[in-house]
C-alpha cells in the first residue's frame, strides 16, 4: 500500500515505508515524520481527515423553542421562530450546525438553515399560507464537520411524534419548494445532508423531450 494511502483513525501514517526510510537515512525519516504530523494537524484544524472521512459528530441533544405548548402544538409568540440547540456532547473545532423546517412531519422537502458554528437561530416564518390557512411547521437539526457526513437529525418533539409549530401573526405566504443544500439533490428531496455526503454533485440532467 502506498504511503499516501496508509492511515489509522483518519490519520496519515508512514507505515513500513517510513521505518525503512529511517533505517537508510535518519534525516529523511525525521523530515517525513514531521510532514506526516503536519498533514494530520492541518486536517484536524480544518475539520477534515487526512485519510478518508471524519466520523460524524454525536447527535444534538434537544431543541429549546420559544413558545407555549398546548394540544400537541407549540405556538410561537410572533412570526419569528427563536430556538437554540442543546448539544452537550464532546465536539471538535470546525463543527457546523444545520436545521430544517418543513410543513410535512416526514421532512420530504425541507428548507435548510445553515447556523454555521452557532447553536441559536431566529427564523421569520409566515403564520398562514396564500389561502389564509394557518401553517404548521416541523423542526429538526443536526451537526456536521467539513470532512464528515452529517449526524442523525434530532426532531423537535421526537422522531415518532414531531411537535407542530404555529406562528402568531397575519402574514400569508406559501413556501416555495426547497432546492436543498450542499451537494444534495437540487430538488430538495434529500434532507439531512447539510454540506452533502458526496464531494461532487453533477449538474441536473436536462429533461428529455416527450415529443
Amino acid at each position: 500500500m502506498a504511503l499516501a494511502q496508509q492511515g489509522l483513525n483518519e490519520q496519515l501514517t508512514g507505515g513500513r515505508e517510513l521505518a525503512t526510510i529511517n533505517q537508510r537515512d535518519s534525516y529523511a525519516g525525521s523530515l517525513f515524520d514531521r510532514i506526516i504530523g503536519a498533514v494530520n494537524q492541518l486536517a484536524k484544524n480544518a475539520g477534515v481527515a487526512a485519510v478518508g472521512k471524519v466520523s460524524p459528530p454525536p447527535p444534538i441533544d434537544s431543541h429549546n423553542v420559544q413558545g407555549t405548548v398546548s394540544g400537541g402544538i407549540l405556538t410561537a409568540p410572533s412570526e419569528i421562530l427563536h430556538f437554540t440547540l442543546q448539544h452537550n456532547q464532546p465536539v471538535a473545532k470546525g463543527i457546523r450546525y444545520f436545521s430544517e423546517i418543513d410543513t410535512n412531519p416526514g421532512f420530504t422537502n425541507p428548507h435548510v438553515i445553515d447556523h454555521g458554528t452557532s447553536r441559536s437561530a431566529f427564523v421569520p416564518l409566515p403564520a398562514k399560507n396564500n389561502a389564509g390557512v394557518t401553517q404548521t411547521y416541523f423542526l429538526r437539526s443536526y451537526a456536521q464537520y467539513p470532512g464528515s457526513d452529517p449526524c442523525k437529525p434530532t426532531v423537535h418533539g421526537g422522531l415518532g411524534s414531531p411537535l407542530g409549530i404555529q406562528m402568531t401573526g397575519a402574514s400569508q405566504t406559501t413556501l416555495l419548494a426547497s432546492t436543498g443544500s450542499g451537494t444534495a439533490a437540487a430538488n430538495g428531496s434529500q434532507g439531512g445532508h447539510g454540506l452533502g455526503i458526496v464531494l461532487d454533485r453533477p449538474a441536473p440532467a436536462p429533461k428529455r423531450s416527450t415529443l
